[in-house]
């Protein structure tokens, strides 16, 4: 099993069952009944997410203007991204998008609003970084985000 399939399943389990999916051709992606998810500073101190353990992290969330920090593509044009609240921030996400299904690239340095599903923590491994990503994110523990929708 691949491994965005992995986590995704993963996230589905921890979250005992209150998302429901669709798979397409071999990706899962969650969906909400709600079309309004609020935004994620109601949930969350985004500035120290540090404190909430992976049991606290399943919240449909709106996260608006955060900061793409890598961005990582292959040959299924999907879009690995890290990104942050803020420029300087130590908190990253992580998502994986579908980028010819909303018809836009995402770049280092982009605001990102991304709707979403917060799920459990990861670190990024080589193996998913290829070579588009900054060597300095390799390593790093980051939240998993199962991407909705973005702009």
């Amino acid at each position: 099993m691949k491994f965005k399939n992995v986590i995704a399943l993963s996230l589905l389990g921890i979250c005992g069952g209150s998302i429901t999916t669709s798979i397409n051709n071999n990706y899962v992606y969650a969906s909400s009944k709600k079309d309004d998810y609020p935004n994620i500073t109601s949930k969350y101190d985004v500035n120290n997410m540090s404190q909430y353990s992976d049991d606290d992290l399943d919240q449909y969330v709106t996260m608006k203007n955060f900061y793409v920090q890598g961005v990582s593509y292959d040959k299924h044009h999907l879009e690995r991204i890290v990104f942050t609240n803020t420029p300087q921030s130590k908190d990253y996400y992580f998502t994986v998008l579908q980028g010819n299904k909303h018809h836009k690239r995402v770049a280092v340095g982009d605001s990102i609003t991304i709707k979403g599903l917060v799920g459990p923590r990861q670190t990024l491994e080589k193996s998913q970084a290829n070579k588009f990503f900054s060597k300095s994110l390799i390593g790093k523990n980051m939240i998993f985000v199962l991407t909705d929708s973005y702009k």
